[in-house]
């Protein structure tokens, strides 16, 4: 008989089912296979994981009929988790929603894919660049809300995976998760969190004032629209408002430099333009615009602050 104590434990779950496998001495029908069934789950509700497997797997999937199968997987899945074996664990619950389509399990089995991915970006765990838990997290939760669309999970997975993505450096990809959160779950408690990084993410794209004009007024309508919202997260607030001081600046030393630009080639149309873009209220208590103010007054034509 298998043993089921802390050897079986250390032995882990992918080489104990391995083992398992090729002990298994039948692949006929169980004579009782509901009430074996039901001593494997009982095994782990108890918290015995390992026995579970090992009651599980004495016979093997197919001695189960096909009725059965589903929640012969959940309990497989859901031993597997228990152990750490959280890959083996996902391994199962990938192919879940195939074998089984119009299983009433299906929620649990959402709800594990959930507790998967989530495990796996908490524990940071991996070996130099030959696998790690957080891209595995990823790849786990990308299943869940592809498979999985309608799921009560959907918000949470697509906040983790959107947090991910901006704590890699992906902003790109962090802000697609996070639109679609707004989108797909607008009644969210992640909603505030999304809107704060949406806008954060196209800002920490940029990083200076000789990137995208374009992309810096869209960051910083994002960042306004959030702190217009009045966030009850001060952290948020403060960190938005640094973020939007820093666009202002960027911008208007953006208009600036390219006044220079005009100046050193002899386009004074395009100089006055861009002088008194910076020279506008929108970018008051910057120095680049008081500095357009200042080389407004002396153009010819005088200044037209405010503009």
């Amino acid at each position: 008989m298998l043993a089921t104590g802390p050897w079986f434990n250390r032995l882990g779950a992918a080489a104990a089912l391995a083992l398992l496998a090729s002990c298994a001495t039948t692949t006929e029908p169980l004579q009782d296979p509901e009430r074996h069934l039901a001593q494997a789950e009982a095994l782990l509700t108890n918290g015995d994981p390992a026995a579970c497997l090992a009651q599980l797997y004495s016979h093997g999937e197919e001695a189960f009929p096909r009725r059965l199968r589903d929640r012969f997987e959940l309990a497989a899945a859901r031993a597997n988790f228990a152990l750490g074996e959280t890959w083996d664990a996902f391994e199962i619950a990938e192919k879940f929603p195939d074998h089984h389509p119009h299983s009433e399990l299906r929620p649990a089995i959402v709800e594990l894919d959930w507790q998967i991915g989530k495990a796996m970006a908490e524990s940071g765990a991996g070996f130099w660049f030959f696998w790690s838990d957080r891209r595995a997290a990823k790849t786990v939760l990308e299943h869940l809300i592809t498979r999985h669309p309608d799921s009560p999970r959907l918000a949470d997975a697509l906040r983790l995976l959107g947090d991910l993505a901006y704590e890699d450096g992906q902003y790109t990809l962090a802000q697609e998760r996070f639109r679609e959160l707004m989108k797909k779950r607008p009644e969210s408690e992640w909603v505030v969190r999304a809107r704060f990084r949406f806008a954060m993410s196209i800002y920490a794209g940029l990083q200076g004032p000789d990137y995208d004009l374009d992309q810096m007024q869209l960051a910083a309508r994002e960042l306004r629209d959030f702190l217009r919202s009045n966030p009850e997260n001060p952290e948020f607030v403060a960190t938005a408002q640094g973020a939007l001081k820093n666009l202002l600046e960027w911008q208007a030393t953006r208009h600036q430099r390219i006044a220079d630009f005009y100046q050193r080639v002899g386009n004074a149309k395009g100089r006055r333009f861009h002088l008194e873009r910076a020279a506008s209220d929108e970018f008051a208590n910057t120095p680049a615009h008081d500095r357009a103010k200042a080389e407004l007054g002396e153009a010819p034509g005088g200044a037209e602050p405010g503009r």
